[in-house]
Order: C-alpha cells, then structure tokens, then sequence
C-alpha cells in the first residue's frame, strides 16, 4: 500500500470532497470547494495509483500568517506514517518561504484528540504562554 505513495499538487473537487467524506469532514460545496483549492498557496496530495488518499494545504495572507488545513488520511492509509509525510512536505514549503531575519506563524486546527500528532511535529497546543483557545464558528443558510 505504501510503496506506490506518489505526491502531486492538484485534486479534482470531486475527489476532495471524497477524500473529507472519508474522515467524516463536512463536504464543500463545487463553487466554493474551486475557489477554496484555488486560492491554496500550497496544496501536497498523497496518491495511491490513481488515487487519492492523503492531501494538506496551506492558506493564508502570503506575508507572515500561514493556516495549515485539510490535513486528511484516508483511513486504511492512517497509522502507517503518511499524515507525517504530507506534514513534513507541508513544513519544508513553508520554510522555503522564510527569508534570512524573518519569522512566519503557522496555524492549524487539530481535529479531537490529535494533538499528540501535531506536538511531535514542533506544534504547540493552545492555551499556552499569551495564546489563548484556538476557536472556530460555521456560518449556514
């Protein structure tokens, strides 16, 4: 299973919002899911084949705040190193983007009860020193 794990740069919407569907995240949208992927400043896929089962992007202002999200592993590819493969690739880019003398923050938003992941990668779980609580809200009609 692992062995014909390639990495590319693109997803169609349909396959997103499989790849969500598959972790129980919310699916998108086509129109906002296309403007979403399109607006990434950096988008890793993890495929199988032909298939994805893996994938992180970054968004953010392109200066100094950077949000890691849909960090997504299909479930029979969880546990066997792949979400620490898309994060360290996620980690290089933003690092890439670092010049000589310049700090950048990059957030994210752990799904329940993966913090630890996250912790072994250099994150720090919030509250903690002037951070407080990360917080989110969803907005529906």
């Amino acid at each position: 299973m692992q062995n014909n794990i390639h990495f590319t740069h693109s997803i169609s919407i349909e396959n997103y919002n499989k790849l969500r569907a598959s972790v129980d995240f919310i699916t998108v949208q086509p129109k906002r899911a296309e403007v979403a992927l399109s607006n990434s400043l950096f988008t890793i896929i993890a495929m199988d084949e032909d298939t994805p089962v893996g994938m992180a992007r970054v968004v953010g202002d392109g200066g100094y705040v950077y949000f890691i999200c849909d960090v997504i592993v299909s479930p029979a590819y969880q546990s066997k190193g792949l979400g620490r493969r898309l994060i360290e690739q996620v980690l290089a880019w933003l690092e890439s983007q670092v010049e000589e003398d310049e700090t950048i923050m990059v957030n994210l938003m752990s799904a329940m009860n993966k913090e630890p992941f996250y912790e072994k990668l250099g994150f720090h779980k919030r509250p903690f020193g002037n951070h407080g609580s990360g917080m989110s809200r969803w907005i529906s009609k």
